[in-house]
């Protein structure tokens, strides 16, 4: 009879102990539908950053694509790219002779050609560097590339190794100046040696002896501030305001006065710039001095996230059996500030249907 007893409690165990089990049971549903739950949220917010990040390379190629369309159909003027097609009308009110040379007054509307940012399609920003406005390092006087690099602040002792080690770094011979560096030098200190050619980006200008020992700051501003792909007149209606002190006496003040003046009127010609500053420009005013950008721009484009790139391009309209522009180097660069205040283009190939993002 006992053991019969005991058969009965094992067969019905108490209430209690079908409760807690209830429970528990109840407890890993509910944990396995939130955690269901919250890797389907995770899931809908990542297809959603997919979606978004889609939309964003998508609109900056599309501002590139566009800014390229915009370098190879139109002209430019003293004041920049223009964004709307000029006119057969206008184009014949401004044709000089029957080779189909251009009067390049500015015609509204361009896009300056400094480095001024703008809005492109979405959060896109982007900023155009007419590459003539820049300090040219394809093969530099030594007197400007003192100049230059006292400028941007290196050590005056160090400026004359500095100058002869970029000099051997680029031209064609294996001959060491006297404070430069060739094989040997770079060899002695367990680095690959000079290339003897003309740098194929900005950047690589850290690449040669001695360069690489700036401050970081400095070395990071320097490929904003040179070309490698343009030695001729400097472009004083593009030129950035931190290099205009290597040709206009009297800066700041007198710099300043020059970049709120060409941003209201390009200037024409060195006697047009002495005339409005009241200056003298050094040199040649007729040989050292342009105003019309160069065929050579520099084009930088950048989102809210992401990585900024900088394209290099060479505009050849006239070239035969060819594309109408050829692209030099293409790479990502430090992203600039994302620019909230940056101004519109005007032009209905880059309004952004879509509201904005904030």
């Amino acid at each position: 009879m006992a053991f019969e007893r005991a058969r009965i409690r094992t067969r019905h165990p108490a209430p209690g102990f079908v409760l807690a089990v209830t429970l528990w049971i109840l407890a890993g549903i509910a944990i396995a539908v939130g955690l269901m739950t919250l890797w389907s949220l995770q899931q809908v917010e990542q297809a959603r950053v997919g979606h978004e990040r889609l939309d964003d390379e998508l609109a900056a190629n599309g501002t590139r694509d566009t800014l390229l369309y915009f370098a190879s159909t139109r002209e430019l003027t003293l004041a920049g790219l223009p964004v709307e097609v000029m006119s057969e009308a206008l184009r014949a009110t401004r044709r000089l002779d029957e080779m189909g040379s251009l009067v390049r007054d500015p015609i509204g509307g361009e896009l300056r050609l400094d480095g001024t940012v703008y809005r492109g399609l979405r959060d896109t920003r982007f900023a155009i560097q007419d590459e003539s406005g820049l300090f040219a390092v394809v093969m530099p006087r030594d007197l400007d590339l003192d100049g230059f690099l006292t400028m941007q602040g290196a050590d005056p002792e160090q400026v004359p190794r500095l100058r002869d080690a970029l000099l051997d770094y680029i031209d064609s011979d294996n001959l060491t100046r006297l404070n430069g560096a060739e094989r040997r030098e770079y060899e002695r200190e367990g680095r690959p040696p000079p290339p003897n050619r003309r740098l194929l980006t900005p950047a690589e200008i850290g690449r040669v002896l001695g360069w690489d020992a700036l401050e970081p700051a400095l070395l990071a501003e320097l490929p904003e501030r040179i070309t490698p792909y343009y030695a001729g007149a400097v472009n004083l209606n593009t030129a950035p305001p931190a290099l205009l002190p290597l040709w206009i006496p009297g800066c700041p003040e007198t710099c300043d006065r020059l970049v709120a003046m060409r941003k209201e009127r390009p200037f024409r010609s060195g006697y047009d710039v002495q005339a409005r500053l009241g200056i003298a420009l050094p040199g040649e005013v007729g040989v050292d001095y342009r105003f019309l950008a160069d065929e050579n721009l520099r084009i930088t484009w950048w989102g809210r996230a992401g990585a900024a790139w900088r394209m290099h391009v060479r505009l050849t309209p006239l070239a035969d059996k060819r594309g109408p522009w050829s692209i030099l180097a293409a790479h990502p660069v430090l992203r600039p500030p994302f620019d909230e205040s940056a101004e519109a283009t005007g032009s209905a190939l880059l309004a952004d249907p879509a509201p904005d993002r904030h």
